[in-house]
């Protein structure tokens, strides 16, 4: 089993391939409009989860996921040449709902809310 420093070394290391990966080596348009948004390793570090986020709708979140699935192969030994480890992780991809959250809170304090009162800063209390 890996420390979980060593746990977040690793995941750090794939985000970032991954990243560069999706921006710069991969020519597919679906892919334009995400971000990895974090990567969890498993303690045996055989297991990597990537989450992510898509600008876009329904159709363009979708359109990634099936991107994602047909490049799986390829992430997955491109991360295997990058992090040095005795077994390439398992790769998986998981839609961070995240943003989309942060987003539909906004909206409902903006509702709630007095259209001249701003919402309280962090730290204010």
């Amino acid at each position: 089993m890996a420390t979980e420093r060593r746990q977040k070394q690793v995941a750090s290391q794939i985000q970032q391939r991954i990243a560069n990966l999706l921006l710069f080596e991969m020519n597919d348009p679906r892919l334009r409009f995400t971000t990895v948004t974090g990567v969890e390793m498993s303690a045996d570090l055989t297991l990597a989860r990537i989450r992510y986020s898509v600008l876009g709708d329904d159709g363009a979140r979708s359109a990634v996921a099936a991107a994602l699935q047909h490049a799986h192969g390829f992430i997955r030994r491109e991360v295997a040449k990058f992090v040095r480890l005795r077994l390439a992780p398992e790769v998986v991809f998981e839609y961070d709902r995240g943003i989309e959250k942060a987003d539909r809170i906004e909206r409902i304090l903006r509702e709630v809310l007095p259209h001249d009162a701003e919402p309280p800063s962090p730290g204010a209390g």
